[in-house]
């Protein structure tokens, strides 16, 4: 039996009702890198004096320069730590005609088609992987359920055998570093996507920091997908079937 890695995936959604383009993202990192992602995460916030939660709606003038030494850190890191994040059309959404006129079930069901095609193409056979989501209000739908149909669709997909996905469970985002990474470079392509910041009222600070971001990446701007063959940082353009001609 081959033994493979076990594997972290950490998880958010941004901007899921307030604008046209919600963005859900994540982080996937092995275990045994963890620690050193980990220690680097504390030095940075000792270094910077950055010991609040991280996250894209402080970003402001005063925190510019710690929050682009944020970005800094994640890129530094990105040989062992890959950001992968999927944009959805929100008005090509039809919760009536798919999801049973429920947002809750159509939520799921786009995370297990973020979960399945941007990380699932990252595991190998043998490989076993935890899913950490940020709490959410509902108790309707259950993670053993999401893990139990992802284990499926992996199975089917990319024929990995037995179980790749051991667990999914929630976790509070304000104590968890890797969310809260998360969180900003999400809220960054959010803030993009929806137009925030060409308006006359945009915030200097997150101009700045998203135009970092893309320059980091080697992208002209956030609104665009990255390329298939990318892996460190990666965004994908999710359409319904029904709505493209």
């Amino acid at each position: 039996m081959t033994t493979g890695r076990y594997l972290h995936i950490y998880c958010d959604e941004s901007r899921q009702t307030a604008d046209r383009y919600m963005v859900i993202g994540g982080l996937i990192v092995s275990r045994e890198h963890e620690v050193r992602v980990q220690q680097a995460i504390h030095s940075y916030r000792i270094d910077n004096q950055m010991y609040a939660e991280l996250k894209w709606t402080k970003v402001s003038d005063q925190k510019l320069t710690e929050y682009q030494r944020l970005v800094d850190l994640f890129f530094s890191l990105s040989s062992i730590m890959y950001f992968k994040a999927i944009v959805v059309d929100t008005s090509e959404i039809d919760h009536n005609r798919y999801n049973k006129n429920n947002p809750e079930l159509g939520f799921y069901k786009l995370m297990y088609q973020f979960l399945l095609h941007s990380f699932g193409q990252e595991l190998q056979p043998g490989d076993r992987c935890t899913v950490h989501l940020d709490q959410r209000t509902t108790k309707h739908y259950k993670l053993s359920t999401l893990c139990a149909i992802l284990n499926n669709g992996l199975r089917k997909k990319y024929h990995l055998e037995g179980r790749p996905i051991r667990n999914v469970q929630a976790v509070d985002s304000k104590g968890n570093d890797l969310i809260q990474i998360a969180d900003v470079l999400m809220g960054a392509i959010g803030y993009e996507m929806n137009g925030a910041h060409t308006r006359t009222n945009a915030k200097r600070a997150k101009v700045h920091l998203a135009e970092h971001i893309a320059q980091s990446v080697g992208i002209i701007n956030l609104q665009q997908p990255t390329p298939r063959r990318q892996r460190h940082f990666s965004v994908w353009h999710f359409h319904f079937r029904n709505t493209r001609g």
